[in-house]
């Protein structure tokens, strides 16, 4: 991992501009952005009447240490140079990878000298600081059953959110490391894809699969202490 810090100005829909920290990492040639740590509201939204019978009840959860994330998902030329093969269905440099396991997406991070996050830190980094189901209306933040013919788009086509990430939601799914429950072999993948309807596209919601798992909206992106 490259240890040169710059800051990077996000101007965003407000007038709202934030100063990110970041980091290119030398062996993917992607960015990642720092999460500070804080406490959010996890899990269905107030308020929120999209809500499954899986998503965890509304809690408090404090991050208590600071975390890089991928600023995109993982994209097919990042996947390809590090792995030396591309799974995906739909090809193109720049649109996410898919078809890749959980298995196989932790050791995409792992070479690349980081980690799948946690389902904690998924959560607060794709709510970006906001305690609504999505950050803004689903057609200007995310590829979904709506709007994406039915196939991945190229990353950051879409508007970010505050802490300067894309495509929290929609156009992959994305692996994280937890499993379902303790006892379980299946991982969680959190954010919804372009296969799904918008209801699934809110940061509290998730989605279960055996590690093996591989299917074309299933993608990754990592994390790093």
């Amino acid at each position: 991992m490259s240890r040169i810090v710059c800051a990077a100005l996000l101007a965003l829909s407000g007038g709202l501009v934030l100063t990110a920290q970041t980091k290119r990492n030398t062996k993917d040639d992607l960015t990642y952005i720092w999460i500070h740590p804080g406490l959010f509201a996890m899990g269905c939204s107030p308020g929120d009447a999209a809500c499954y019978g899986w998503e965890d009840a509304s809690h408090e959860f404090r991050i208590e240490k600071g975390f890089w994330i991928g600023q995109i998902e993982v994209t097919q030329s990042a996947y390809a140079k590090v792995m030396g093969a591309n799974p995906s269905l739909y090809k193109g440099p720049n649109l996410p990878v898919e078809q890749v396991s959980w298995i196989n997406a932790r050791r995409y991070c792992e070479a690349v000298g980081m980690r799948l996050p946690t389902e904690a830190e998924w959560e607060y980094a794709a709510r970006g600081g906001t305690a609504s189901d999505r950050y803004d209306a689903v057609n200007l933040i995310a590829w979904y059953d709506g709007n994406a013919q039915d196939r991945t788009h190229p990353v950051a086509q879409k508007k970010p959110n505050a802490f300067g990430l894309y495509d929290m939601l929609g156009n992959v799914w994305e692996w994280v490391e937890n499993r379902y429950a303790a006892d379980a072999r299946q991982r969680i993948l959190r954010g919804g894809s372009f296969y799904n309807l918008a209801r699934d596209l809110r940061a509290s919601n998730r989605l279960w699969a055996f590690p093996e798992t591989a299917h074309r909206n299933m993608g990754v992106r990592c994390a790093g202490s």
